[in-house]
């Protein structure tokens, strides 16, 4: 009877009634019982759930929450799963932290009242966008620093400084004119330092005082194709990012794989397009910025989504650009997005960010 009772799962719950005066307070209170419980190597893998009538952007919101306030670096990470549920009562919503160890669950609660205005007239979260430049060749990349730009494209790397309120083209560094379809590249600046990727092609320099650049074959783009190639794990693909503990990868069959810390697969879904990218703003939100599924072949959009139990949950209206978009990469403020007008033939590069509705 003993043996038998030992092998039950052991659940302790404990409940607090004190109410957080915002979502952000109770999760943050909430993460702090639960990061009391964790061992000095748990590793919290964190998912969410909502049996409320919270806005699924708030749900998204909360999981971030709870996931940058449980986050720490570990030499030798032991994964736990951390179970976040959002339930509501008459008194307000109720937050169930449920931490599973081995053969144990451990569960918090806490309530509260969030000093929010109804749910139907609560600003949507939505993604802005500014155009920062545009021109008659396609726009691999761009970097702005201060009153520096500097510029990839298909045939050159060129530094530009900011005159009053236009961008002067001070010098450039011509490339080998690339081929192929829909050509990508990535710029990366580090101090002074630089770094392009083209197709089949790697450069490495500095940018300051001047630019001096040396390119040789390689890089992460294959020559005459518009995937990636790391040469790890993945199979070429067209775009990746790790999300939570996981990455998210956008193949070439057009779906999205999630891979767990292990690099097993872990779920598929098709609701974004080929480019992606990690987004934060100023009110604790994390989500995702993500091009629309399909070939597309006229206007093309970009909409923020937020990831709940590695499934995408759309939590913005789509943002149109005014033709298919070409490149999406991260920046230091947001995200940098390309797009072809369909109309002009021109490439315009927009700086992207979240408004949370502040």
């Amino acid at each position: 009877m003993i043996r038998a009772v030992t092998r039950l799962i052991f659940l302790l719950v404990v409940f607090s009634c004190a109410r957080g005066e915002s979502l952000e307070d109770a999760v943050r209170a909430l993460g702090k019982k639960v990061m009391a419980r964790l061992a000095p190597a748990d590793a919290p893998r964190v998912t969410s759930r909502s049996l409320s009538s919270l806005p699924a952007a708030e749900v998204v919101r909360a999981q971030g929450i709870l996931d940058r306030a449980l986050r720490r670096r570990l030499r030798n990470p032991v994964p736990v799963d951390v179970s976040l549920t959002i339930s509501e009562n008459l008194h307000g919503y109720l937050l169930v932290a449920e931490l599973r160890k081995e053969n144990t669950v451990l569960v918090d609660m806490l309530e509260f009242r969030p000093d929010l205005p109804p749910a139907q007239t609560r600003p949507a979260v939505a993604l802005e966008k500014r155009i920062v430049w545009e021109q008659s060749s396609a726009i691999l990349d761009l970097v702005i620093l201060a009153d520096q730009m500097l510029l990839l494209d298909t045939t050159r790397i060129a530094r530009f400084e900011r005159n009053a309120s236009k961008w002067e083209l001070k010098e450039t560094f011509v490339l080998t004119a690339t081929s192929g379809r829909d050509p990508r590249g990535r710029l990366e600046i580090s101090g002074d330092s630089l770094s392009a990727d083209l197709p089949g092609v790697a450069c490495k320099g500095m940018w300051k005082p001047a630019l001096s650049i040396q390119c040789d074959e390689g890089g992460r783009f294959p020559a005459d194709r518009n995937t990636m190639d790391l040469h790890d794990w993945r199979a070429p693909f067209f775009h990746s990012a790790e999300i939570g503990n996981d990455v998210y990868v956008a193949e070439v069959d057009g779906r999205t794989r999630v891979y767990d810390a292990t690099r097993n697969p872990a779920g598929t879904f098709d609701d974004w397009g080929s480019d992606f990218v990690p987004l934060s703003d100023a009110c604790g939100g994390s989500y995702v910025a993500a091009t629309a599924p399909g070939d597309r072949k006229t206007v093309d959009s970009i909409a923020l989504y937020g990831v709940v139990n590695r499934a995408p949950v759309r939590v913005s209206d789509p943002t149109e650009v005014p033709g298919p978009v070409t490149a999406l990469w991260p920046t230091a403020t947001g995200a940098l997005a390309v797009a072809r007008n369909l109309s002009t033939g021109s490439y315009a590069a927009y700086a992207l960010s979240v408004d949370c509705g502040r």
